[in-house]
């Protein structure tokens, strides 16, 4: 399962994608129960990568070529984060 956040510019900068991500990962891993999530960015886009790193997601040492970009578009290259549950669960234990 993917979670992904495309925001217009006027709304970057205030923690939008961050909270509607992290409302996603509790829905992902306390309702539906799955084992994994995944996200990706193109690896230039470091905003993006910031709010993975910030919801605890670990960066995959290889990086890939998006399949549905042109060859030779600087958007090509993507960068992929996974989370596990166990590690949700075990960073966001309740108080």
């Amino acid at each position: 399962m993917e979670i992904g956040w495309r925001l217009g510019v006027s709304y970057w900068g205030h923690g939008y994608a961050t909270e509607a991500a992290r409302a996603s990962l509790d829905v992902a891993f306390q309702v539906l129960g799955l084992n994994e999530v995944v996200s990706f960015a193109v690896v230039n886009n470091r905003p993006s990568r910031v709010v993975m790193e910030r919801l605890g997601m670990r960066e995959d040492p290889q990086t890939f070529e998006h399949p549905l970009l042109p060859e030779g578009s600087p958007l090509r290259r993507h960068c992929l984060y996974r989370l596990r549950a166990a590690e949700w669960r075990r960073d966001n234990k309740p108080d």
